[in-house]
């Protein structure tokens, strides 16, 4: 082989060894930055487990408040049909049939007054 050649392959590897050396040191940086990256990534990764553990606490505990509620719910419906039952009895059975008495009332205390006040009581 001739110097030439050697010279030009050796200038060629001496170009290429170049930029393997520079794509190293610019890999370099860049692989560390993945590596700090991918630790954060762990750590993100934790804390959304723990924080997905958390959330499935408050979500049984809210679904058992949501099902007391619901309870509530219930037994206040009831509560109000049969206080509208009972005003419904109370006003077809008392009210209706007593009425004609009731109207009496106001003339009833009227009198009472007028006799309290004859007597000279207060």
């Amino acid at each position: 082989m001739s110097s030439t050649a050697v010279i030009i392959i050796f200038v060629v590897a001496l170009v290429f060894s170049l930029g393997f050396l520079l794509l190293v040191i610019t890999l370099i940086p860049a692989i560390q930055q993945f590596k700090s990256m991918m630790l954060d990534l762990e750590k993100t990764s934790f804390e959304v487990r723990d924080l997905a553990r958390e959330l499935k606490q408050v979500s049984v505990m809210a679904q058992e408040r949501l099902e007391k509620v619901d309870q509530v719910l219930a037994q206040s419906k009831r509560t109000v049909e049969n206080a509208g039952e009972a005003l419904h009895f109370i006003n077809q059975n008392v009210l209706r049939r007593s009425a004609g008495l009731l109207a009496f009332l106001p003339a009833v205390k009227m009198g009472w007054n007028l006799i309290k006040k004859i007597k000279g009581g207060k």
